[in-house]
């Protein structure tokens, strides 16, 4: 047990009073916690801090990856359903002039970088019905070090 201490207050008067032990200890501790951090604490929560901040860094990045991907995708298919349509109307005036295929290949700005798309087309009838023919647009392009390419089917009668 503790021994009695005098206990000044707020007056300035002596006054006798008794401490018990686990007051003081409480106020030891008070005392070194208004100090502050040590460095190892703070050099903790830093480590903490910046690989959170790397997370969110590289999660950034993966998205705008992921959006421009799509935005290519878009306008592939766009680009894809007007080559058909395209196609499609000059096989209706097939005999009479022969088939246009148009450019096969369109360079379009996307996100401020011009991205080059190359068209692969095959006309061809099908073999157990002669009067339907199948039209297979393929359509190429870069995404950085990636070839990405999208592909659609469509059937035409003559």
């Amino acid at each position: 047990m503790g021994l009695p201490t005098r206990v000044k207050s707020a007056t300035g008067n002596n006054t006798q009073g008794i401490i018990p032990p686990d007051k003081g200890r409480e106020l030891y501790i008070n005392r070194r916690s208004m100090q502050g951090f040590t460095f190892t604490e703070v050099m903790i929560s830093l480590v903490v801090l910046c690989c959170g901040i790397v997370l969110i860094y590289k999660s950034f990045f993966l998205c705008a990856d992921y959006l421009n991907n799509l935005t290519c995708r878009l306008y592939a298919s766009s680009l894809i359903d007007e080559k058909i349509t395209d196609i499609a109307k000059s096989f209706a005036d097939w005999p009479v002039r022969d088939l246009d295929f148009g450019n096969n290949t369109v360079t379009l700005d996307i996100n401020y970088k011009p991205v080059r798309f190359t068209y692969d087309i095959n006309l061809a009838p099908l073999a157990d019905v002669k009067s339907v023919w199948q039209l297979d647009v393929k359509l190429s392009w870069a995404d950085g070090p990636r070839s990405m390419h999208a592909k659609r089917s469509a059937y035409m009668i003559r």
